[in-house]
């Protein structure tokens, strides 16, 4: 039986207090690691794994076998994109794992997850929603391609890495192609029946924004990059920076700006402006609260379709949250790898 809290909880202003008592506690422990900023700095990030592993304390041992035949009995339901966040955001636990303690078992868990989720491509891809995945996935292994240390994995992380490549350009070609009549309605060119309309509400742009935004930026080199970047901008465009939007809204957006800051690109205007309004949004209102806090009490043993499913998505959220809008943008992949010692010396090397 699947041991959660089920009492509902209120997002809103419980949310943010926590939120805020978290930071506050954050800060302080970084303040007191002797004053010195490599210390602040390794306080700061070990505040914020620590938090990211409890998804893995609570999920890491679950079995997931009722959800995911289900998800094979229904392949082709809209609905499947919603469950990657859970095994993008446990890979992404274990390579955190990995980088704090160095076990190679860490690392190879979290590979065998990001495998799996772009083997299995048929239970997500090619409908609406699947840009958001995509974004997450590549984001996820652009990082583990900086690992400072990958020894016997190289050839595996590799493949995987063409495999996602492939996957992004099929997906934002197909997207591209939105425009062209499909019946009676606008629909992506292959008009698949699990693929919806045209973008027609916030989710869908932002999926598609962070589709293109990831294609255009590690696959700079390819000849369709600028009609990809061309699209990104338009659709990151469509959102005024001063209104409120749903947190899963604000956080497939943020994962298009990511995408182009771990490229090494420039932050387009329409990017730097959406993600800019989040964090002021998050920071000094009480638009779309930051997901602080997990609804899950421990650990979980089985997780079935329903409403231990979706409590496991939003957990998911908490992870992708800490992760998409704030880890990687104060602790960019490869910088793991440059620790300061007690003598101020750095040691690892990244391996790209």
């Amino acid at each position: 039986m699947t041991t959660q809290n089920r009492k509902t909880r209120n997002p809103g202003l419980a949310g943010a207090a926590a939120f805020l008592l978290l930071l506050a506690a954050s800060a302080m422990l970084a303040i007191s690691a002797n004053g010195k900023p490599g210390q602040r700095r390794r306080a700061m990030r070990e505040s914020q794994i620590r938090v990211m592993d409890i998804f893995a304390r609570n999920y890491g041992s679950a079995d997931f076998s009722l959800v995911t035949s289900d998800l094979e009995a229904h392949a082709e339901d809209p609905a499947n994109t919603a469950f990657m966040s859970i095994p993008l955001s446990l890979a992404s636990v274990y390579l955190n794992r990995y980088e704090v303690g160095w076990k190679k078992a860490d690392l190879e868990r979290s590979l065998e997850i990001f495998e799996w989720v772009a083997s299995n491509r048929e239970l997500w891809g090619e409908r609406e929603g699947s840009g958001s995945v995509v974004s997450y996935l590549d984001i996820s292994l652009a990082r583990l391609r900086s690992e400072c240390d990958v020894g016997g994995f190289e050839s595996r992380i590799e493949e995987l890495w063409r495999m996602a490549m492939t996957i992004t350009a099929e997906e934002a070609d197909a997207v591209l192609e939105a425009g062209r009549p499909c019946g009676p309605t606008l629909t992506l060119s292959a008009c698949v029946d699990a693929i919806l309309p045209f973008p027609s509400d916030e989710e869908t742009r932002a999926s598609r924004s962070a589709l293109f935004a990831a294609a255009s930026s590690f696959l700079a080199g390819d000849p369709r990059a600028e009609a990809w970047a061309e699209r990104a901008r338009s659709l990151a465009a469509s959102f005024p920076a001063s209104i409120c939007r749903a947190p899963q809204v604000e956080l497939v957006l943020s994962q298009g700006a990511l995408s182009k800051r771990l490229a090494g690109s420039d932050l387009p205007v329409e990017f730097d402006t959406g993600i800019r309004g989040i964090q002021t949004g998050r920071a000094f209102s009480s638009c779309s609260p930051f997901p602080s806090r997990y609804e899950t009490a421990g650990p979980v043993d089985v997780v079935s379709s329903g409403e231990s499913l979706a409590i496991a998505i939003r957990d998911s959220h908490v992870v992708a949250s800490y992760l998409l809008e704030r880890y990687l943008w104060q602790f960019p992949p490869g910088s793991q790898c440059e620790i300061d010692d007690e003598d101020g010396d750095v040691f690892r090397g990244s391996r790209f």
